[in-house]
């Protein structure tokens, strides 16, 4: 499976990438379609091992609420998984590794104030065993510094790693205003620790401090203008402040860095779709799915743009895909429903 809704160019440190959005479900009524549109959640994660060291392929990622098992996934080769059609819940992601530590965090999903929860865990070796170390010519990308995680680190005061990584720990934890203060104090330090400072702005974003969280992402781009991924943040910020023409063009200058980003073509389809271009929505859309087949909800979001159209034939096959993908997700029943009003009655009026 290809995954690219975190940029695959980064490795340094953690780098976060927020997303707060809701899709609009045309086929429910109107009293009921923004209560239910919050109902679902997601969980995007991104593994690294610990200094640098090489992350074993297929690593098996079991999701778990209230010690029951509700989900399965296998990393891909980058580290990047996925679980959607998640209930408001706290749930644990759970790994067990041969050779590594056990991995158990929590993740509080709280899909009315965020329809996305990115989530960056650390593999860490355990006792006696070696951890390959990443090399230069291991890793494509356009900035050599920014490969090796224990290499960027050691360019700040010893004082700022020390926060960070307690920030990152707080923030794995889900103790997020903890991890702000840490990351402020890092930063009072070295403020040029700018995986810190996006870290930092993805936090306040899921906070919806939408003015702070614009500052930092501002910041980072001013000091990594190839990043995509501060980009896409920025274009994240104005597309939920409904400044649709500044999101346009940061996401656009996202994906111009990064144009296989199946995260980037999906916000940039989010944001035609508020604009009323539905032509332009699609093809972002469709972009999106070629990059990454596995987004579920790009296949809810072009059956409703079919919707509008009248193009009930495809409105079919994107429920089908939906339902494929994500058949316990909470829009599950209602694209049954209208799939079957489809097959049998006609669109609904």
């Amino acid at each position: 499976m290809r995954f690219h809704w975190v940029p695959s160019h980064y490795r340094g440190p953690f780098l976060q990438l927020s997303l707060l959005l809701g899709l609009p479900f045309l086929f429910l009524s109107n009293s009921t379609a923004q209560q239910q549109a919050n109902t679902d959640g997601a969980i995007v994660g991104e593994l690294r091992v610990a200094r640098g060291g090489i992350l074993p392929n297929n690593v098996l990622v079991v999701l778990q609420r209230s010690g029951a098992q509700v989900g399965i996934r296998y990393a891909d080769g980058e580290g990047k998984f996925y679980f959607e059609g998640l209930p408001g819940n706290v749930y644990h992601v759970v790994i067990q590794e041969k050779g590594f530590q056990p991995l158990d965090m929590a993740v509080n999903v709280n899909p009315v104030v965020q329809h996305i929860n990115y989530m960056y865990a650390e593999l860490v070796p355990t006792e006696g065993q070696a951890s390959p170390r990443k090399t230069n010519s291991d890793v494509k990308g356009s900035n050599p510094a920014m490969v090796d995680p224990a290499s960027l680190l050691s360019h700040f005061p010893k004082e700022a790693q020390k926060r960070y990584e307690k920030a990152m720990q707080l923030q794995q934890r889900g103790k997020h205003q903890s991890a702000i203060e840490e990351y402020k104090k890092a930063l009072s330090i070295a403020p040029n620790m700018y995986f810190a400072r996006n870290n930092l702005g993805s936090l306040y974003l899921q906070d919806q401090q939408f003015e702070n969280a614009e500052s930092e992402f501002r910041t980072v781009i001013e000091g990594n203008r190839a990043d995509a991924n501060a980009y896409f943040n920025l274009g994240n910020v104005y597309l939920l402040t409904k400044r649709l023409d500044e999101a346009t063009d940061l996401i656009q200058q996202g994906i111009t860095r990064e144009p296989q980003s199946a995260f980037g073509h999906f916000l940039m389809g989010s944001v035609m779709l508020q604009k009323g271009k539905p032509d332009e929505a699609e093809k972002q859309l469709r972009a999106a799915l070629e990059e990454d087949p596995s987004i579920a909800n790009a296949h809810l979001a072009l059956a409703n743009l079919y919707l509008k159209q009248n193009r009930n034939t495809e409105v079919v096959e994107e429920l089908q895909s939906f339902l494929r993908q994500s058949p316990d997700s909470s829009y599950a029943p209602q694209a049954r429903e209208l799939l079957k009003k489809l097959r049998h009655e006609g669109p609904p009026r």
